[in-house]
C-alpha cells in the first residue's frame, strides 16, 4: 500500500487557545478507499524552533523520517494566511523534488506549486461554491463540468517556471496544470466534494499517485 503524505488546513480554535490540523474527512477517505494510506502531516513541525533555517530543517527530516511514495497538498486557507502550512508544504516540495515522488495539488495545493515554481495568483469571482465548465484537451472528451471553492486563481499569462496548462476555466483562469519534468499535477477543483466522486477524478488520482500493489 502506498503511502500518501497529506497537508492540512491549520486553524486557530477561537475562545479554546488552540491551534489544530484539520483535513476534510472526505479526502483521507477517498484516498483509502483508492488503495492508499493517507498520513496527515503535522505543521507545527515546520514552526517548533522558531527560526526560519532550523525550522525547514525539521521540516525536511520529517519528510525523511515519514519516506511518503507520494504527497498531495490539500485544499484550505489562502497562500501566507498560514506560514507555518506555508513552509511544511514548501519542504514537501523540495522533498518531492529530490526523490521525484509523485505531487497531487487540490485547489490551494496547485496554487502553492503556482507560487513555489515563481509563479503569480491574481483574485477571481465566481468560483467559490459554484459549478462551472473546464476545457482542455488533457480532459476525457475535452470538457467536463467541476466544482469550484477558490477567491484566488492561476493566470494563464503567469505560470511559474516549468509549468504547463493543461485545463482552463471560461474566464481564461487555469484549472489544471503540470510540471514539465516533475510528476507534480495541480488541479483547481476538490474531486473529494463530490458524491460519488467523478470516475474520471477516481482515474486521475490512483494514475498519479501510482498503481497499488
Amino acid at each position: 500500500m502506498r503511502r500518501i503524505a497529506v497537508s492540512q488546513r491549520r486553524d486557530a480554535i477561537s475562545g479554546r487557545d488552540e491551534t489544530r490540523d484539520a483535513l476534510d474527512v472526505r479526502l483521507g477517505g477517498l484516498l483509502w478507499t483508492l488503495g492508499f494510506l493517507p498520513i496527515p502531516l503535522c505543521s507545527a513541525i515546520a514552526a517548533a524552533q522558531g527560526d526560519a533555517a532550523q525550522d525547514a530543517r525539521a521540516a525536511a527530516d520529517y519528510l525523511d523520517a515519514l519516506d511518503p511514495d507520494g504527497i498531495v497538498l490539500s485544499g484550505g486557507n489562502d497562500i501566507c494566511q498560514a506560514p507555518e502550512r506555508d513552509n511544511l508544504e514548501r519542504a514537501a516540495l523540495a522533498y518531492a523534488r529530490l526523490h521525484r515522488v509523485p505531487v497531487l495539488g487540490i485547489c490551494r495545493g496547485m496554487q502553492m506549486i503556482q507560487v513555489h515554481q515563481g509563479g503569480d495568483l491574481v483574485p477571481l469571482t465566481g468560483h467559490v461554491a459554484e459549478e462551472h465548465a473546464v476545457t482542455g484537451e488533457w480532459l476525457n472528451h475535452g470538457r467536463r463540468t467541476v466544482n469550484s471553492y477558490h477567491d484566488y486563481g492561476v493566470p494563464n499569462d503567469a505560470l511559474g517556471d516549468d509549468l504547463q496548462a493543461l485545463a482552463w476555466a471560461e474566464d481564461g483562469s487555469v484549472e489544471a496544470l503540470r510540471h514539465s519534468d516533475l510528476p507534480w499535477l495541480g488541479i483547481m477543483w476538490h474531486p473529494e466534494r463530490d458524491t460519488p466522486t467523478a470516475e474520471a477524478d477516481r482515474k486521475l488520482i490512483t494514475t498519479h499517485l501510482g498503481a497499488n500493489p
